[in-house]
């Protein structure tokens, strides 16, 4: 049996429409994701759990991830409070790693983490919103 495109991505949207409709589910994902990004940041180097790729593009892609995940918990929340808040995480992140004996502080981290979610905020959202997001 032979299914059709159409079918088949309307089906797609329609599943995709009903994770967005699960708010609290979205909510859950989300900060389960910030606390494995905390138990990730604040982890010493020996223990393995930062893959071995470039430092800043995983810090982009990360806080982008963790944008897209906070925007879908948080959609009547205002885009500006969002990054802010998300800029503040990114921050707080950055201070604890000051004080731990095996990382270090590093103000372009931050930088990559607000990248990853301007990235998001700026060109990808508005597509979540009109296509996905509830009235």
């Amino acid at each position: 049996m032979r299914v059709c495109w159409y079918y088949t991505r309307f089906k797609a949207i329609n599943l995709l429409y009903l994770y967005v409709k699960t708010t609290w589910l979205n909510k859950v994902i989300f900060y389960c994701a910030v606390l494995v990004g905390c138990v990730i940041a604040f982890s010493p180097p020996e223990a393995g759990l930062q893959p071995q790729l470039n430092d800043k593009l995983l810090h982009t892609v990360g806080f982008f991830s963790i944008a897209v995940l906070c925007h879908l918990a948080h959609p009547k929340a205002r885009a500006y409070l969002l990054v802010l808040g998300l800029a503040l995480l990114g921050l707080a992140i950055e201070f604890v790693q000051a004080y731990l004996p095996y990382r270090t502080f590093s103000l372009w981290d931050w930088v990559a983490d607000l990248s990853g979610i301007l990235l998001y905020f700026l060109f990808i959202a508005r597509i979540v919103i009109y296509k996905f997001m509830p009235d």
